[in-house]
This record gives C-alpha cells, structure tokens and sequence, in this order.
C-alpha cells in the first residue's frame, strides 16, 4: 500500500473528526476514496460524522463503531461493510450498495433515503435500531441473522425464542414475518 494513502488512512482512525474529515478531502481529490483503495480497510471507531462519502468505495470495510451520523453515503459501495454498532443517525444512503453489509445493533434511526429493498440485501440487523426508531423484528429472515441464532442454539422455527433474540414483543416479531409473507 502506498505511504501517503497509508497515512491518510491512519487519520481515519483518530479521535478527531475534524482531521479525518480532512483525511476524507484529501482521499477524495488522490482519487483513493472510489477506485477501491479503500476496499477491506479497518476504520473502526472512526469520527466520520458529516463526512462526504458520495459514491466512496467501502467494499468490506471495517467501520465497526463509527460515527457516520449525517455522513453523504449516497451512492456509495459498502458490499461486505461492517458496520455493527454504527451511528447513522441522519445519513443518506439514498442508493448504496448494501449487499452482505453487516449492521448488528447499528443505529439507523433517521437515516435517509434507506429502502427495505436496500436492508433485504444486508447480511446482519439484528438488535438494529430501524430508520423509524423502532428495533428490527427479523422481517427480511437475514442469513447473518438466522445463522446468528442458529450457533446461538435457539431454534429459529420457534416464533418466541426468535422475538426473544431480535429483542422485541412476540406480536411484534409475527407481524414483522406476516408483513415478509405478504410483500
């Protein structure tokens, strides 16, 4: 990996939002911020908030923690992101590649511009706070989820045992599997 992108990137991981949203500036006119340099990066606890992250590349990036609240995601490729326990308070996602993007315990409230179609193609929502404020209640029957509880020994077939591990009312979880059934 190239010195300067390496320090760029270490800039990411500071306690400082205002240095990595310069780091952010910097990456996007290197042109490393979309052409994939970034791809399997570990940001983790990254200040990010009110970044500009139109159309970046974040294939599989390590994001665990950060705080993307009010960050411009639009557009942006975040396949294979990790995003478990994430601030998206306020974000745009409006057409971001979410395929396989794990958002266990996330915080999605208020984001923008997110579609079910979107979160269909994650991987994890488990304990995710939904863009309503409301928790995730298992609807889109996730593969990281059901494997989740699978090596968690709960029997997914089992409608309590199952709201009890997306942590919501049994009414709630039954709802959420007759909304999938009729959609």
């Amino acid at each position: 990996m190239n010195t300067q992108l390496e320090e760029l990137i270490s800039h990411l991981r500071t306690t400082r939002n205002r240095e990595a949203l310069k780091a952010i500036d910097q990456l996007r006119d290197k042109g490393w911020l979309t052409d994939g340099s970034m791809q399997g990066v570990a940001m983790c606890r990254a200040p990010l908030q009110g970044a500009n992250l139109e159309n970046a590349n974040l294939c599989c990036v390590g994001l665990h923690q950060a705080n993307l609240a009010g960050v411009n995601l639009s557009r942006a490729k975040l396949q294979g992101a990790k995003l478990s326990l994430c601030n998206l308070h306020g974000a745009n996602l409006k057409d971001a590649k979410l395929d396989n993007a794990d958002f266990y315990k996330a915080s999605l409230n208020g984001t923008q511009n997110l579609t079910e179609e979107q979160l269909m193609l994650a991987s994890r929502l488990v304990g995710a706070t939904m863009p309503n404020g409301e928790r995730y209640d298992g609807r889109f029957s996730l593969f990281g989820d059901l494997a989740l509880a699978e090596w968690s020994t709960i029997d997914i077939d089992d409608p309590e045992a199952m709201a009890a591990f997306y942590g919501v009312p049994l009414e709630v979880y039954q709802k959420g599997q007759l909304e999938k059934v009729i959609a």
